[in-house]
């Protein structure tokens, strides 16, 4: 269980400047960062209700309560009814939502402003509370949630540290296993199967062999297609530890590179070692990425750049702020990012390098070991 107190002093400062009494927590990721408390399986709600200046109260189902008490948590622990009503599932109950009603007249909020996260409750949930609660004022608390987790604690910075490790094996075992012949599946398989022997979470745990038309996109999977000697060959690995994730990629050939393909390498490769020198504490991310734009120089290449640059990763693989030209948001000491620049060419394949940068006192940390060329 990895919490610190100093994140519920934060969050106070937080809840006393969007002048509301208490905050409803119904996403997972937001309730481990509150409580320390992982919730093992995702298809089972959790939640919490935390007030200014008091200990939260942990919501868990009734079948996951024994297993929670074992733990050491600063939470007052409270249950659910589980239920089987199939038209609620798998967002919260109605039992759910009966017991955050019963903690918040406990504690004297039934009239009280309550934050709450809009883009994890359902209207059906909404509108659901707001008639148990007829006399509460409601505000969407979200986005103060996303500015808090910005910037990582101690804990935070070593559980990321230890994915980009098991990451790390991962791709070491991509460079031995990677061959022509071999089907994008099984050699995926092999990959993960090293990451999951050195500790890799099953949550988040992805090894993604990709070649040809699909590889630069987001969510392709590996298929049965078998690798050939002519495409670039797309190792792409997120894992996590501790409920905290890594993002580490390269780029490797099984034979030898067209001087295209490796033109779109250097060009990657430029991307990663600039924002490597050049991220630093009260930075814009704007005033870097039009640095970035004149690197790429779109308009004078036959190659497309595949979403962002980078984001910030922790709980969630892609988190707030997005390393785009439209962010104004300036760089702080302990923001984590994962930069991930992907590039297209429809007759020379695709090139992804992914890195996890720290942000220090007074620059940038590569947390990834392994060097960028592999061509």
């Amino acid at each position: 269980m990895q919490f610190t107190p100093q994140r519920l002093e934060k969050l106070n400062r937080f809840m006393k400047h969007e002048e509301v009494d208490a905050i409803i927590v119904t996403r997972s990721q937001d309730v481990q960062y509150l409580t320390g408390y992982q919730n093992p399986r995702q298809d089972v709600p959790v939640g919490c209700l935390i007030p200014v200046d008091q200990s939260p109260s942990l919501l868990v189902s009734e079948s996951q309560h024994d297993l929670v008490a074992q733990e050491n948590l600063i939470s007052r622990l409270v249950s659910y009814k589980d239920s089987s009503e199939q038209i609620w599932h798998p967002l919260h109950s109605h039992s759910f939502w009966e017991k955050i009603v019963d903690l918040v007249g406990e504690q004297s909020l039934s009239d009280g402003m309550i934050g709450l996260q809009h883009e994890w409750i359902t209207v059906k949930e909404f509108d659901l509370l707001k008639e148990m609660l007829p006399r509460a004022g409601f505000k969407n608390f979200s986005n103060v949630l996303w500015r808090m987790r910005e910037v990582k604690d101690a804990m935070e910075i070593d559980a990321i540290i230890q994915a980009v490790k098991i990451a790390e094996i991962g791709l070491r075992t991509a460079l031995e296993v990677v061959a022509a012949g071999k089907t994008e599946s099984e050699t995926s398989v092999e990959i993960e199967a090293a990451m999951r022997s050195a500790g890799g979470q099953l949550r988040g745990i992805r090894a993604a062999v990709l070649s040809g038309l699909k590889a630069p996109y987001r969510f392709s999977q590996p298929t049965s297609a078998r690798i050939d000697m002519d495409s670039p060959v797309l190792v792409d690995i997120t894992v996590s530890h501790a409920g905290y994730f890594a993002e580490v990629a390269r780029t490797l050939h099984t034979s030898r590179p067209t001087d295209k393909q490796k033109d779109i390498m250097k060009k990657n490769h430029a991307i990663c070692d600039f924002l490597e020198k050049q991220m630093k504490p009260n930075v814009k991310i704007s005033d870097l990425m039009e640095k970035v734009s004149d690197i790429i120089n779109l308009e004078k290449t036959d190659y497309q750049l595949i979403g962002p640059v980078g984001n910030s990763i922790g709980l969630d693989l892609r988190e707030p702020p997005l390393l785009i030209s439209s962010n104004p948001t300036s760089l702080r000491e302990g923001m984590i990012f994962s930069v991930h620049p992907t590039f297209y060419h429809e007759k020379s394949g695709s090139v992804k390098t992914a890195d996890v940068f720290r942000i220090t006192q007074d620059g940038c940390e590569n947390l990834s070991r392994i060097s960028r060329e592999t061509m």
